[in-house]
């Protein structure tokens, strides 16, 4: 093997052995057909939180909350104190906190 095609075999070799990582983690993320289910607020974590589906105060909700990473149009999105699950955007738990 020439030195130049040995060169160009390793080059393609690393730039595959960077490809797969990255393909293994976008395949891993959660599509919108996949969406997480919702919380139940009956669920021993959501009553430790004092969770509700819908806020009494308008003011503070899980949509202005600082934990909440849901799409800013969606009903309902991720918050990190129920890792897999949604809440919805209406809702509130005493871990509220107003986004700065």
């Amino acid at each position: 093997m020439t030195d130049i095609k040995r060169r160009k075999f390793v080059s393609l070799m690393t730039a595959g052995a960077a490809v797969v990582p990255v393909s293994a983690l976008v395949a891993s993320l959660p599509s919108r057909a996949d969406e997480a289910p919702m919380v139940d607020p009956e669920s021993a974590q959501a009553k430790g939180l004092q969770y509700v589906e819908a806020s009494e105060n308008e003011e503070q909700n899980c949509g202005n909350c600082l934990l909440y990473t849901g799409e800013a149009d969606a009903e309902a999105g991720p918050c990190p104190l129920f890792p897999g699950m949604s809440v919805t955007k209406a809702g509130w738990c005493s871990a509220y906190q107003p986004k700065g």
